[in-house]
Order: structure tokens, then sequence, then C-alpha cells
């Protein structure tokens, strides 16, 4: 019989068996297509330098260059916000509050790290950082610097861990203690209500009763100019100003209007009084901080105004009032709650989607998660609509609320839990024209649409759409194998990224069994084709200004629940959900594998692992995944180099099924002539590991004892292919496999000739 030649359909298809997916691929994993050819996809290295490194999981990067051409990262994770450049990472995160303690404010025991702190009305939650200064010396520990809380007992109390054990149970630390919280920290992954000190956000509070939902944290994030913009989803909007040097936190959008001047005009008024005249009250809103002689700082003009020349403010004068005065844009009506931010780049316009609306007399108004709002063009301070600015708002009227919204060339989409909006420029009075695309449809989370190429793509809750001008269901032949292993309690965590040098999109998400993101899927969309595979991943970006995409892996922080000792193989962590179901962690200086994770517990661990040695470890130590939290360049090179040193990365493709006549006769495949190159490899002799499967029908399992393996090598950078190999291989229908996990190792499979002969029937 003459030699088959194994042409196969690019993509992974898994809608049907793999017999009926006879002449293509059913799976893989850390593989793609180009020009239909199956290949190990490229590794992935950290961008960190001198281990830097970040707290909380990632759910946002945003990449920008400023004119003075830094290259900066936003990295927002569920803690803190940071500003990396040059592999680095720097705290900005926004200050929430900032307390004087009361005397002796640190309660110790002996031999124990927990410390119980007193600040009355503290508000704050599990997982926010505090930074104490001006404490004394007590029990042995000096508690200045940054603390994460570990437990809210009360509102009055909360529990944070310190660098070493007490040696003294006793209450101390000085009458000067300053504590300065971080914004309230979010949630890693969805969770029920967690009580006293729960994540803020929505129904699930700080100090919720226990099954109410609480959603993870996300954020929205973008460049205005030089600066940066951002909000977390049920949240403040808030501003960091471009400052490379001393790297100074943000503030809230409001307190940062609060500080820029909008308008000025001559006033009067006694000292001791309430009520200024002005000459020109134009340029006036409620809300606006007014600055001037005999004006007591952050005061500001009250509701009770009404637009007449005799202003009313929050605060008596210090002083007569004469002379010029100023008035800042009114930061107090910036959407004080809103679900996600976007910029309008074109138009120059900054759109909160879901927001607390406009009111000239209230300043708290009651959020409305199917509004629309935007600020003045050119300004991302003036959030007053008036007849001289285009600043307003639009209720929409289809879905519960608002999720996400993307820029296009020509509009702005914008999707609620159930329909599609488009949104576009008209200029004024209107400002903004909306209509309704397309409703009965669905989308997995915020992050789960990107555009490429003006082309919109995006997950939805059950199958993929593309927006090409009208909405279309994405054909999947990866649909059913998704959709029925995902963990739906999770699908916030799904994130979206383009990798345009390959023609492809990214989405992760995590699988069933997973409470995070464990795999991925690609839609080659030059293409046309599906193929997916397993990894860790948080956020996704690329950026015309990288070399690389970027990628973030990140876990939350974790701690030993209870003491351990040297042998114990079952360890349960504060918290494990953010953690793979497999993998290892290091406390001490002791690594400790694991196999499997049950809730917070993690199983079948093996102790001192790595040629460490097992040891005893005090409740409350600090708990380090093997892979520290990091961004990562991805396609460089074919290893993963986030650790030292690399390891190599495991890929493999696998064949459908295929038969000789339908399957009337066996087949006996006694030769087979392989198709590979290893082009890009950097091992001395690069092999990939080639497996024929047989069995006799669909229903049984494959006869692996008469699958034999053959290895390919090559010399690189000159290819050496093996012309043949032999095998021994008989089954009425068979598949092939092929493998890598060496270092250095790249491949690409061409056209595979197998040499059959039909052995009879049975």
């Amino acid at each position: 019989m003459p030699l088959q030649k194994l042409e196969l359909r690019p993509g992974v298809n898994r809608e049907s068996t793999s017999y009926a997916n006879e002449g293509g691929y059913y799976a893989g994993d850390k593989i793609r297509f180009r020009s239909g050819y199956a290949e190990k996809i490229g590794g992935w290295q950290s961008i960190n330098v001198g281990g830097s490194t970040f707290k909380g999981v990632c759910r946002m990067l945003w990449n920008w260059v400023t004119t003075g051409t830094q290259n900066l990262l936003g990295v927002a994770t569920n803690q803190k916000v940071y500003i990396e450049i040059g592999g680095s990472y720097y705290d900005v995160t926004p200050v929430g509050n900032t307390l004087s303690l009361g005397a002796d404010p640190f309660a110790t025991t002996s031999g124990s790290r927990l410390i119980t702190v007193t600040a009355t009305a503290h508000g704050a939650t599990i997982g926010t950082y505090v930074t104490f200064s001006g404490a004394t010396t007590v029990a042995g520990l000096t508690l200045n610097g940054s603390f994460e809380i570990q437990s809210v007992s009360s509102v009055n109390n909360f529990v944070i861990y310190a660098p070493s054990n007490a040696n003294a149970t006793t209450s101390g630390g000085g009458a000067a203690v300053t504590a300065v919280f971080d914004i309230d920290a979010g949630n890693a992954t969805y969770t029920t209500g967690v009580g006293w000190g729960g994540p803020p956000w929505g129904q699930g509070g700080w100090g919720s009763a226990s099954g109410v939902g609480i959603p993870m944290r996300l954020w929205s994030m973008f460049n205005y100019g030089d600066d940066l913009v951002f909000s977390e989803r049920g949240g403040k909007i808030y501003y960091w100003t471009l400052d490379t040097l001393t790297w100074t936190k943000a503030v809230t959008l409001e307190t940062k209007a609060n500080t820029q001047t909008k308008f000025s005009t001559t006033a009067s008024a006694g000292s001791g009084v309430t009520t200024i005249t002005v000459t020109d009250a134009t340029g006036i809103n409620t809300g606006a901080v007014v600055t001037g002689t005999g004006i007591a700082p952050g005061t500001y003009v009250t509701t009770a105004w009404t637009g007449s020349t005799a202003v009313t403010i929050s605060t008596a004068t210090t002083g007569s009032v004469s002379g010029t005065v100023t008035f800042s844009f009114a930061g107090r009506h910036i959407p004080k709650k809103v679900s996600a931010i976007l910029d309008s780049p074109v138009n120059d316009f900054v759109i909160a989607f879901g927001a607390t609306p406009y009111d000239p007399t209230n300043f708290d108004t009651a959020f409305d998660p199917l509004l629309v709002r935007w600020s003045d063009q050119g300004t991302t301070f003036e959030w007053v609509p008036e007849t001289t600015n285009q600043s307003g708002e639009q209720k929409l009227s289809h879905g519960s609320y608002l999720v996400t919204a993307v820029n296009t060339r020509q509009e702005i989409l914008v999707w609620s839990d159930t329909a599609l909006f488009s949104m576009q420029y008209v200029g004024p009075p209107f400002v903004w024209a909306f209509s309704l695309l397309d409703q009965d449809i669905s989308i997995a989370s915020p992050n789960a649409v990107t555009t490429v190429n003006n082309v919109v793509y995006w997950m939805g809750r059950d199958k993929f759409f593309v927006y090409t001008g009208r909405v279309e269901t994405l054909p999947c032949t990866l649909r059913q194998f998704i959709y029925n292993d995902i963990n739906y309690d999770q699908l916030d965590q799904v994130a979206v990224g383009t990798n345009e040098g390959f023609n492809e999109v990214w989405w992760f998400y995590p699988s069933a069994n997973s409470t995070t993101n464990d795999r991925y899927v690609i839609y080659n969309y030059l293409e046309r084709i599906w193929y997916y595979g397993n990894i860790n991943r948080t956020f996704w970006s690329e950026h015309s200004q990288r070399n690389y995409p970027l990628a973030a892996f990140s876990l939350q922080n974790a701690y030993l629940a209870a003491a351990i000792n040297s042998t114990v193989t079952t360890i349960a962590l504060t918290d494990a959900a953010t953690y793979p179901n497999t993998g290892s962690i290091t406390v001490g200086s002791e690594i400790i594998s694991y196999a499997g994770k049950s809730g917070n517990t993690l199983t079948g661990c093996v102790r001192g692992a790595s040629g460490t040695t097992a040891a005893a470890h005090d409740q409350y130590a600090a708990v380090i995944y093997n892979v520290a939290n990091q961004v990562l360049q991805h396609e460089v090179g074919y290893d993963d180099a986030s650790v030292s040193p690399p390891v190599p990365i495991a890929a493999y493709i696998e064949s459908s099924d295929f038969d000789i006549q339908d399957g009337q006769s066996f087949g006996y495949v006694w030769r087979i002539l392989p198709d590979l190159n290893f082009i890009g490899s950097t091992a001395t002799n690069p092999s990939v590991t080639l497996t024929v499967r047989p069995r006799q029908n669909s229903g049984v399992n494959y006869n692996t004892a008469d699958a034999p393996v053959v290895t390919r090598t090559s010399t690189v950078p000159i290819q050496q292919y093996t012309g043949q190999v032999y095998t021994r291989v008989r089954g009425r229908q068979m598949a092939f496999r092929v493998d890598s996990t060496d270092l250095g190792v790249a491949w690409q499979m061409g056209m595979m000739r197998l040499d059959v002969k039909p052995d009879g029937r049975r």
C-alpha cells in the first residue's frame, strides 16, 4: 500500500468525538498553528528586576509612554496599585484614612506574632495595608512600617502579624502612633460574606452577614496625558499625577479637581460670615472649593447656593474678604461610585459606566447601575453639565447594570448584563447618541472583550461573539469543551488579550475545579481556528511600546493557618483560593511541594523538596508560592524563565483518530516518515517524542501496549531530520501525538507520512 500522507485541518476541534473529527486535531497544550501547521508556543520571562514583586492578585495592566519617553505600566491588584518602570514596582495606592491612635494601641501575647491594634472607628477591611509611624518598642517589637490587616474583630480593633514573636503579654506602643490606611482591599476571588472586615463592594460590605455574594476587585485604567486615571469597580475614581522621583500616592479625582482652579472673580465679605458677594457668578458651581484672603482652607460652595452673586460657603470667613477669590472645579459632583471608566481619546472625554448622577442640591446621590456619565470635553475635572460645556449623562434601559465598554474606530460599545449599545459622539447639545445594537446577549466579565483591526471579540456566558458592524455568534470548535468545564462562580476572572504577532486573541478562564484562571483558549482570527491549553494568568496586555506581550502571574498573600511540624503532609493556609491545584510553596527556607488542594488546605505535601530540609513552622509564618507575583514577557525563547534556572515548557499536539478504508480492515503501521523542524531551538540536540496510538474501536481505550515511542533529533541550526522510523502498530483506528518536554526546544510540524498495510478484519 502506498505511503499515507496525513493532511490534517489546522485548529483543535472537540465539538464531537475524536473519530468524528477525523482529519483534524483533538487535543493540545502550549501549541499554536501558523500557516496551517502546529508548533510550540513561545516561552516567557519576568520583567522583574532584583526580585521586585507586588502584593495581591493583578486584575489590570495599563502601558503608556509619557512625553518624557518614560515607559510606564500601571499594575492594579485587589490590594494595591503600582507603577512599574524598568522592572521595579512603585506603590502609589491611594490613602483611604489616617488616624491618630490612642495611647498604647498594640496588645501582644507572649510567644505569638498576633498583634491586636486598637483604632477607634478604623473602617478597614481584611487585606488592607496600614502603615504605622511614631511607635515605641513593645514586647521586643517596634511596629513602625507597613502591615497587612489579617482579621477585623470589631469597628475598633483589627489584627496584624508582627515580623517575630512578642516576648511578653502586654500593651504598648506609646502615645504618638499614627496609622495611615490604604484604600480598602478587595477580594481576590468571588466569595460569600465574610463578616467583620469583609471586602466592601455592593451588598457585601464591611460587617455583612455570611452567605452574601461578594464580587472580586476589578479595575478600569487609562492614561490622561502623562497622568493615570483609574477606578475600582463599585468605588471611586482616582488620579495619579506623574511623579517618578518621590512616587506620590494617587488621590481621588474629586480631591484632584478640588485643587484645580476653574474660575476667578472679585469678592467681598465681612469676617465670620457664611455668605460672600462676588461680581461674577457664571463660572461657579456648588461644591467648588473657594480660596482667597479670609477664606478658611477647604471651604466650599454649599448646595444652598442657587446661582446668585451672594454665594453661600461651608465655613465662616476668618477675616474680611476683598479682592480676588478663586473657585475650583466641583470635585464633589464627580461620580463617587462607578462600575467602570473609559477615555474617549479622539473626542477627549472621560466616561463613567454605572455612576452616581449629578444633582446640584446633593453631593451624595444614589448609585445608578445603568447610568452613563461623562466629563466635559478636554478636561477630566469638569462633571457639572452646563450650557457652556459638554458634560452630561444618559440612563440606558436594557439590563440590570452596565458591565464594561470599549473604544472602536467609529463608536464606543457599551455592554449591560443583557444588551449591547452603541455610543457615538454627535456634538452639542446632546453630545452622545445611544442606540441598542442587540439584546439577550451576555458577556463573561468586564475584561472579556477586546478589539483587533476594528473587529470586536468577546466571550459570553455560553458562547463567543464578534462585532463587525453587527453582532454575530463567533463559531467555536471548543465551545462545548470550554463551557462544560468552567467555574461560573469565578467568571469575573475571565481576561482577554491580543497577541497580534500571531493573529491571536487569548481568553484566560478558571476551569470547573479551579478558583483561579488555569486555562486559556485562543482564537486565530487570520486562520479562523481555535486551540487551547493550561496556564495561570490573571491579566494580559499588549502594547506597541513593549517588545513583547505582557501577562500577570499573581496569587493572594497567604500564611500558615496553624503551626506545623516537620512531617505533616496536609497544610492549611489562611487563603489558598488563588493557588493552583498543584505546585510548591516556600515557608522559611523549606520548599514544600503539594499534589492537591481542598479549600484552603494543601494536600499530598512532600516536605523538604528540592534538597531543602523539612522543619517546624509557627502559625502565621509567611507562605511564598514557588513563583513570585510578577509581570511576564511572553514569546521570549521557548522555556519558562519566570524561575531561575528556567524550566522546560511541556507542549503537545494530538490528532483525532483516523482509520483504513473506514475501519473495515485493521491497519498495520510499520514505518513513519516524520516531517518536523526545530528552527529557533537552543538545545544542542532538540527532540520531540512521537507516539502512535492504536485502538480497535471508538468505544475502547487506546492500546497503549502497541504504541511505540520514537524520538527525532536535529543539530541546531542545521536541520537534520530522521528519515524514517520503524514501528509495529496495529489497530482499526489510530491517532498520533507529538510531545516536547526538554529545555530549549522549539518545533513546528509539517506533513507526516505513514506506511500502512491492511492487516485483515475482525
